[in-house]
C-alpha cells in the first residue's frame, strides 16, 4: 500500500497527516473548517470546509465519530 510523503520535508506515513480546526467558530463553537497538514513541518495539504453551498443547495460535511 502506498504511503503519503510530504513534498517539503519527506516525512512518510499517514500518521504524519493531521488536521487542525480553524480558530474561526460558529455560534455553536464549532470550527468552520479544518486544515490538513504535515505534523512534522506544517506543509498544508488542503482546507476542508464543514458547510458547502453548491448549485444544488447547501451540503453538510459531517465529522466522523469515534
Amino acid at each position: 500500500m502506498a504511503e503519503p510523503k510530504c513534498p517539503d520535508c519527506g516525512a512518510t506515513g499517514i500518521e504524519n497527516v493531521v488536521s487542525t480546526p480553524s480558530k474561526e467558530q460558529s455560534r455553536e463553537r464549532r470550527a468552520w473548517f479544518y486544515v490538513a497538514h504535515c505534523d512534522a513541518c506544517g506543509h498544508v495539504y488542503g482546507i476542508f470546509t464543514k458547510h458547502v453551498f453548491g448549485q444544488s443547495g447547501p451540503q453538510l460535511i459531517v465529522e466522523g465519530r469515534k
